[in-house]
């Protein structure tokens, strides 16, 4: 049977009207000191849900008042926001296509300004480098978590899945990649603890496990997705030591889970890593035999020959999605597919 990426899905009872996701790209729009987002927002998810897209991934969402590294990144840990993002889940299930909301702690990539005087957070008091994003200010040192805080956080992780599904999402995403927090905690480079959080990599992995436990308390486990990276947003220079094994212990964490859906974020889809000769997605093709979401800067005509040759299941688009609202129709019509104009593109939302 040929498989198409225009094709209806099933991920687990979650079905998709197609294989196109809309992935998850932050904005900056909401209130920056309520963390609730607007109308705009809705037509904005909308828009791309009514010229179908089969499945949207948000924005970055923060679980907490730390969890934030800028100005305007919605939250989903009060009952107010909670609230606000009905009107974007209403919007897009009037279309009949699916969402997920990507649940995002940055930790050290903060700052104070950012955090309303208190100190970004992180498994080690271990600096980032680079500034941070519209506010142009190094990134902060930041304090290591207490072990009790730690704990706490993950909690926060389940209390904004709960709170995501009280807002009518499909599902979550919780964001393991691009060097925030939890990431923190997998990269050697970045948790240098000694307790049972850091360490050996079963140890350095803990946090997710154990986030991921909580999570699926009140998420069903076909409706969370892990995006993971080697990529950090804060240290280009950063790779796996060993590939292989760093995605044989995160699929293995997965697994254990019963979890369904991995999004592997790269630059470039297909680059092959540098300690590796084969590419991220190629690897987890290699171990996960459950849904896999390809990403990375992948061309119009890219993601019909993914599917087809079932390198991966689900192919995401970022800023193609944000030039072309329509993008799923273009494709579908071999039509003109208008590239991503920053300039344009970045400071408004259409």
């Amino acid at each position: 049977m040929t498989r198409s990426i225009f094709s209806d899905y099933r991920i687990g009872n979650l079905p998709l009207d197609n294989r196109i996701v809309m992935a998850p790209m932050t904005r900056g729009f909401a209130d920056n000191e309520t963390g609730e987002v607007n109308y705009l927002i809705a037509d904005y998810y909308g828009k791309r849900a009514r010229y179908g897209a089969g499945l949207i991934i948000t924005e970055g969402i923060a679980i907490n008042e730390l969890a934030k590294g800028t100005y305007g990144i919605p939250g989903i840990y009060t009952h107010r926001q909670t609230l606000s993002w009905q009107k974007v889940t209403r919007e897009v299930h009037q279309y009949k296509t699916k969402i997920f909301a990507q649940l995002w702690h940055v930790g050290r990539v903060s700052h104070q300004e950012i955090l309303n005087g208190q100190t970004p957070v992180a498994p080690s008091p271990i600096g980032a480098s680079g500034h941070v994003h519209r506010l142009r200010k190094p990134f902060q040192a930041p304090r290591a978590l207490k072990n009790t805080e730690i704990y706490q956080i993950i909690d926060d992780y389940r209390d904004a899945a709960r709170n995501a599904m009280e807002a009518g999402f499909d599902g979550v995403e919780i964001h393991a990649a691009h060097g925030y927090l939890i990431d923190q905690f997998i990269s050697e480079k970045t948790n240098n603890r000694q307790d049972e959080f850091g360490g050996s990599l079963q140890n350095r992995l803990r946090f997710l496990d154990l986030i991921i436990k909580e999570v699926k308390k009140v998420v069903p486990k076909n409706k969370i997705s892990i995006r993971v990276s080697e990529k950090k947003d804060d240290d280009k220079g950063y790779v796996w030591k060993y590939p292989e094994e760093m995605v044989c212990a995160i699929t293995e964490i997965l697994s254990k889970h019963q979890l369904k859906i991995v999004h592997p974020s790269v630059e470039n889809y297909g680059d092959t890593l540098q300690n590796d000769q084969r590419s991220l997605h190629e690897l987890f093709r290699q171990y996960w035999d459950e849904t896999l979401i390809a990403v990375g800067n992948i061309a119009p005509n890219k993601g019909a020959v993914i599917v087809g040759d079932n390198q991966a299941d689900l192919v995401a688009f970022g800023q193609l999605f944000i030039a072309n609202p329509d993008l799923v129709i273009r494709l579908k019509a071999n039509q003109e597919i208008f590239p991503y104009q920053t300039k344009d593109q970045l400071k408004c939302l259409i």
